[in-house]
């Protein structure tokens, strides 16, 4: 692969007809050099000669038409080693979803990671790969979109594939408020508690079509006696089940007040 700051240009003279020589001043002639057939064996640059600059500069003109005074001497051309290796790639996308509607789940990117052939030393220097930036504004259905990968504008990197698959659950939400019997766990039998209050308010985001699926029993609040505070007769509620697909649980209060009977 050609290395970055190889020459892009040289000049000669040329000698030829008025013709000719009007055509060259108004059309500046393009020399394509066939690196590959340069290529060394165990090196990593290119050295081309004065004399063979001649002979490809004259089997690109006309016959007629005399080369002289070339302004190099040789032509040096540097080549970067070739790597490649799989980059995961990250979704530069921004979502705005429209009112009550929000994903479900995290986003998911179909292939994870793409194949990226660079130079050697340009590739060691990443860890990911982003899409080009997509902005999405009221959303309100699933997302199912191509995104392209972005690449540095060099042609010598390359990538496969050159998109990726992004797709993301989007549903409509709802608030609903349940309220749920709290239990005592690790509670000596010796020992009678009456906790204050004895239930918990518990609200929640749900989505619209599981509403009425939801209810109470689908909850387990608890407080672990012997994590009590003894000292301002408290235990702290926790939830330890609630049904999966609910955003944004809130409480109505987390410390229970206990009193014990003997």
């Amino acid at each position: 692969m050609l290395g970055d700051g190889n020459p892009d240009k040289f000049s000669f003279e040329v000698t030829a007809n008025g013709f000719k020589f009007l055509q060259y001043q108004l059309n500046t002639p393009e020399i394509d050099i066939p690196v590959a057939n340069y290529l060394p064996d165990n090196n990593n640059r290119i050295i081309i000669e004065r004399n063979e600059l001649n002979r490809l500069i004259a089997s690109e003109l006309e016959n007629e038409v005399s080369v002289k005074n070339l302004s190099l001497n040789q032509i040096i051309i540097s080549l970067d080693s070739v790597a490649s290796r799989m980059i995961p790639v990250r979704a530069n996308i921004e979502i705005r979803y429209k009112e009550g509607f929000r994903a479900v789940d995290s986003a998911l990117l179909n292939p994870k990671a793409v194949k990226v052939s660079a130079p050697a030393n340009e590739l060691n220097k990443i860890d990911s790969i982003r899409t080009k930036e997509i902005s999405l504004t009221n959303v309100d259905k699933n997302i199912d979109l191509d995104l392209q990968v972005e690449l540095p504008a060099i042609n010598s990197w390359k990538v496969e594939p050159a998109t990726v698959k992004f797709s993301q659950d989007v549903k409509e939400f709802t608030q609903k408020k349940l309220n749920v019997p709290i239990e005592i766990v690790n509670l000596p039998p010796e020992i009678k508690v009456k906790i204050i209050p004895n239930s918990l308010n518990i609200s929640f985001d749900v989505p619209m079509e599981n509403f009425n699926n939801i209810t109470a029993t689908d909850f387990k609040v608890v407080c672990d006696y012997s994590k009590k505070d003894s000292a301002d007769n408290f235990m702290v509620a926790e939830i330890i089940r609630q049904p999966e697909g609910i955003l944004n649980i809130e409480v109505s209060e987390k410390k229970i007040d206990f009193l014990i009977f003997k």
